[in-house]
């Protein structure tokens, strides 16, 4: 992991570097609440994640956790969500077991798995603190699923970013449903959550149609000015940025896990001109796609 640089008193964590990972388009990561907490007396200091969800299982053990202004203290089992730009702090009880998991934003709202969007908004938006004591059942699954996960992550199986982008989404469902009945927003951004939660959507929804900062600030209601504030106060990054960077996402995903020639890329993305999506990737990797394609995927 990086160094965190300080912001504002608050520590910005850049998990394994503010963009994705390496050359992995995807970024997923999951570790159990042992392995980082216990070098830090099992306490995790405020800090914040930009352009991430992460949501901290506890399936024994106590945990009180501080979101934004609002603090709270339970046993296990119980699952904290956390979005981006959401400060946040835990102290744990020694001993306890869990795990925390990680995505980048994009592959939370991938425009792949829209018709589940509706429930994965909500972790988007605001944050929440869960309690399965009375739920057993649902909380077993959840912590059978999210071990089967960290086993997949620590291994080098083919497929292996398929089936972690699936027990993702099977972690986040289960978490979404117990969240519909019983949740604690933090609430004290939370419109602005709401506003970055839909644009990230909308830039799902069209960034093939390479839609104008104008447009999504029209679509929002409000001023390109006011959009890259918002996004600068999520992201760290101006509205550009973010676009670009999800299209030069899903041009590493097509590059890694499909034959299209880099033309072809280019056209199933909306450019007109190959070589201009050539210059385009480059700007963003610092590589040109041939380079990419025959550079191996980082898997730790």
């Amino acid at each position: 992991m990086k160094k965190p640089v300080s912001q504002i008193g608050v520590t910005r964590y850049a998990l394994f570097g503010e963009e994705l990972a390496g050359e992995d388009p995807e970024f997923i990561h999951i570790e159990d609440i042992r392995t980082r907490s216990r070098l830090y007396e099992w306490r995790i200091t405020p800090h914040v994640h930009q352009r991430m969800l992460q949501i901290v299982f506890v399936a024994e053990g106590f945990v009180q956790v501080h979101l934004e202004d609002h603090t709270q203290s339970l046993d296990g089992p119980c699952a904290i969500t956390i979005p981006g730009g959401a400060v946040h702090s835990f102290t744990f009880s020694e001993g306890t077991v869990g795990y925390v998991v990680t995505a980048a934003d994009t592959v939370a709202m991938d425009a792949r798995f829209r018709r589940a969007r509706h429930f994965f908004e909500a972790l988007m938006k605001e944050a929440h603190i869960l309690d399965f004591a009375n739920a057993p059942e649902d909380a077993d699954f959840i912590h059978t699923s999210l071990m089967q996960m960290a086993r997949e992550f620590s291994r080098t199986l083919p497929g292996r970013s398929s089936m972690l982008d699936w027990l993702l989404r099977v972690v986040m469902m289960a978490v979404a449903r117990r969240a519909q009945t019983e949740s604690v927003a933090t609430g004290a951004r939370g419109y602005a959550h709401e506003t970055f939660a839909r644009f990230t959507g909308l830039v799902e929804d069209h960034y093939r149609d390479h839609w104008s900062i104008g447009d999504y600030a029209r679509a929002l209601a409000m001023s390109p000015a006011r959009l890259n504030r918002l996004c600068q106060s999520f992201a760290g990054k101006p509205t550009q940025d973010i676009i670009h960077a999800r299209v030069a996402l899903e041009a590493k995903r097509l590059l890694t896990y499909t034959n299209a020639t880099s033309a072809m890329v280019a056209y199933e993305l909306g450019f007109q001109d190959p070589a201009y999506f050539t210059r385009f990737f480059r700007k963003r990797t610092s590589k040109t796609p041939s380079q990419f394609r025959s550079t191996p995927i980082e898997t730790g």
